[in-house]
């Protein structure tokens, strides 16, 4: 387990980076929405000018455009912000837009929108949401292109989904940039100082309890698991024991092997029964560093 000592300052820096790659992320899929909004009229546009327009060419619905939660959001400073500062407006081309577009123009759900000349704040959403479900998460290839552009797509992909509602609540003033609230920053930063302050003392825990397993062949993502769950079970007041242990375990299945989730149930499940029976639980030992 020897190893140059980490630039913990620069591993802290490393994580308010990924705060903001997630920020960016969700940016693009708000920018998403606005430039379907945006294509509605340039689709309008190109079938009025057909050589020989039918009526229906001539008489396109552009409700889309005149969406009122997209017409606040483009008035948010920190959304067109964001946009700018990651060029996220280069990121999608027009042609990809109408392909998009093409997947939602015939659905029950988007021409029962364009049906209604009333301007409903709940259809206004849920028409947006239906956009998102059809063209972006649950689209295969828009899945597979926002990975190519975002490294996060599919870690963050579930939270970004979560967000919008607090979007859809108010798009004018949401802020783009504090998307974690203080807390959960906090607690984010403070795990990560006590993974490296506690290091040594939080393998002599682990290490007795892998037996057979010889630590060099544990898989890296699960030793840092392992690592992260002992120490939530000492420092951190908050959160009950088992909430931890099953946090862990669903990360563990997620991102590493297929047994890896029943490995590191049953070594935190070990380390748990220890420390409780040497009285250890009492998350005083450690203090955090302001």
């Amino acid at each position: 387990m020897q190893e140059d000592a980490p630039d913990v300052k620069k591993l802290h820096s490393s994580l308010d980076h990924k705060f903001e790659q997630s920020h960016a992320l969700f940016a693009a899929c708000c920018h998403l929405n606005y430039l379907f909004a945006e294509y509605v009229l340039i689709y309008a546009q190109q079938k009025a000018s057909k050589h020989l327009p039918t009526s229906a060419d001539l008489s396109i619905n552009t409700k889309l455009a005149g969406n009122l939660v997209l017409q606040k959001l483009k008035n948010n400073p920190s959304f067109n912000k964001i946009v700018k500062d990651h060029h996220i407006h280069l990121i999608f081309e027009n042609e990809w837009i109408r392909q998009l577009f093409n997947q939602i123009i015939d659905t029950p759900e988007y021409v029962r929108y364009i049906a209604d000349s009333d301007r409903k704040m709940e259809d206004e959403i849920e028409i947006l949401n239906h956009i998102n479900r059809v063209v972006l998460f649950e689209n295969e290839d828009s899945c597979q292109f926002m990975a190519e552009k975002y490294i996060n797509w599919y870690s963050d992909a579930e939270m970004i989904y979560q967000w919008f509602p607090l979007l859809w609540s108010r798009p004018e003033n949401f802020s783009f940039t504090k998307l974690l609230s203080a807390d959960k920053s906090e607690f984010a930063h403070e795990l990560l100082s006590a993974y490296y302050d506690k290091k040594e003392y939080v393998f002599s825990l682990i290490e007795p309890n892998l037996m057979n397993w010889d630590a060099d062949r544990v898989a890296m993502i699960d030793l840092i698991l392992l690592h992260l769950g002992v120490c939530e079970m000492l420092y951190f007041e908050s959160i009950p024991l088992k909430v931890s242990i099953n946090e862990y375990i669903d990360i563990a299945k997620s991102y590493s092997t297929p047994q890896s989730g029943q490995f590191v149930n049953g070594l935190l499940d070990n380390v748990r029964k220890q420390l409780s029976d040497q009285n250890k639980l009492t998350k005083t030992d450690y203090v955090k560093k302001k």
